[in-house]
């Protein structure tokens, strides 16, 4: 049986595209192994939301090249779509295709078993016409490979157009996956043991907004949330200026659903913002996160965050780190700006030099430390539900999982425990984790 590995880099829209390309490959007659394992075929699915994600990108098809010289290479994902053309001058690469093309992996592995190296003849431009619809849906999947928890994919494409953001010019233009299918999709998932989902998308909030009965994310959440086996259901990403108005209220009326919500604010600043093409103030951001905190008091809120943006002043700057703290996330993701050709922002004036941004980023990363460190501090004490995953962290290599507000819990609990949702209680700090013990008191759950 022929072998095919699958490395990705990026996004949870990207794992999610990797497994439904495993499920693809199993169906074609291939054996899928791991990536640090020998394999006939390597696909590797890429990122290009900044420089760093396209070079590394390059370098891991460099590696996985060195490391398996007789391996025919295919790369795909968004870096394919920006720059396909650079991809495919790397030497080893046998061939490029972009994201609209995935759906056709099951082509490529038959065409490429009469082929040496040379796939010349599937050649074709891995480019997405960003003014068309993302392809809809044709494969789902049935599990998800080394995961504990189920990534579920029910919207692609995004309409938006941020100013510095590439992905609407290689993920093209928004659709949204029929519910009925994803019903089905993670019935199946509940059949095969999985507890947790996690519900993502590149525009989640939009969800809908293509469909002509204007179904919300909520009617999702509200059409899977009483399937059986499914314990727990978590949302991704959602971007602040399309949380459905009565968003909130329904999922108070939904206890699966995890109380997290991430929430990319990029900037605290609105002048930088209105830049930015985000189309929401300050104001209204933090009349969004009082909401939330006012139906969920133990909610767990994170974010993202941009620094660098060109022309942003040290004093604007001020303004995104002083409303981190008021918001007082519970995590932060922090990038620096980095251009991208195509986007309009590539071509504003006022460029940030690198030392600058560099600061920058150092000192909001140092904030959110800091803030992580307080909002688990807030929680010890409380018995909270973590679902143990099969992965081991800390000084005692223990198990770990997750709270349903996001905080990663070491436990010393039993194997048998892996995949088991368990009521722990918070009790002490431990290099960046919260160390939890079963909990025995019901009663005590949330206090």
């Amino acid at each position: 049986m022929p072998t095919i590995a699958f490395i990705t880099l990026g996004c949870k829209v990207n794992q999610y595209d990797t497994q439904v390309m495993r499920e693809i490959a199993r169906q074609s007659g291939y054996e899928v192994v791991s990536e640090s394992k020998s394999a006939d075929i390597y696909v590797v699915n890429t990122c290009t939301v900044t420089h760093a994600s396209d070079r590394k990108a390059r370098q891991t098809i460099r590696k996985t090249k060195r490391l398996h010289p007789n391996a025919k290479i295919l790369v795909t994902g968004c870096y394919a779509d920006s720059d396909g053309k650079n991809i495919e001058e790397i030497e080893g690469v046998t061939l490029v295709f972009g994201n609209y093309r995935k759906k056709c992996l099951a082509e490529y592995l038959r065409k490429l078993g009469g082929f040496g190296n040379d796939a010349s003849s599937l050649s074709e431009s891995p480019h997405l016409n960003r003014n068309v619809p993302y392809p809809p849906f044709h494969s789902s999947i049935t599990t998800f490979d080394g995961q504990t928890r189920a990534l579920v994919k029910i919207q692609d494409g995004c309409n938006t157009f941020c100013t510095y953001c590439i992905v609407p010019h290689v993920r093209g233009r928004m659709t949204s996956r029929p519910i009925d299918d994803i019903v089905r999709e993670i019935e199946a998932l509940a059949q095969n043991g999985y507890k947790e989902v996690v519900i993502t998308g590149i525009h989640l909030g939009a969800y809908g907004k293509d469909i002509q009965n204007s179904v919300t994310i909520a009617d999702v959440l509200e059409q899977i949330h009483p399937i059986d086996g499914i314990e727990r259901i978590r949302l991704s990403s959602i971007e602040p200026m399309d949380v459905p108005d009565d968003l909130i209220e329904r999922i108070a009326l939904l206890p699966k659903v995890a109380p997290h919500f991430h929430l990319p604010l990029q900037s605290g600043n609105n002048e930088i913002l209105k830049l930015m093409g985000r189309r929401y103030t300050v104001e209204e951001y933090a009349c969004l996160v009082g909401k939330i905190r006012a139906t969920f008091p133990d909610v767990g809120i994170t974010t993202d965050i941009m620094v660098g943006f060109p022309s942003e002043t040290d004093a604007q700057f001020n303004d995104t780190y002083n409303f981190i703290k008021e918001m007082a996330f519970s995590r932060l993701h922090v990038f620096r700006y980095s251009p991208r050709r195509g986007t309009p922002a590539a071509s504003y004036p006022g460029r940030i030099p690198a030392k600058v941004s560099a600061t920058r980023s150092e000192a909001v990363r140092e904030l959110g430390h800091r803030l992580a460190e307080e909002f688990h501090t807030q929680m010890l004490g409380k018995v909270m539900e973590a679902l143990v995953e099969d992965s081991r962290e800390g000084k005692d290599n223990l198990l770990t999982g997750f709270t349903g507000n996001y905080i990663r819990v070491l436990m010393d609990v039993p194997d048998t425990m892996i995949n088991r949702m368990i009521r722990v209680r918070l009790v002490e700090l431990e290099d960046g984790f919260v160390k939890g013990v079963l909990s025995t008191y019901p009663e005590n759950h949330g206090n």
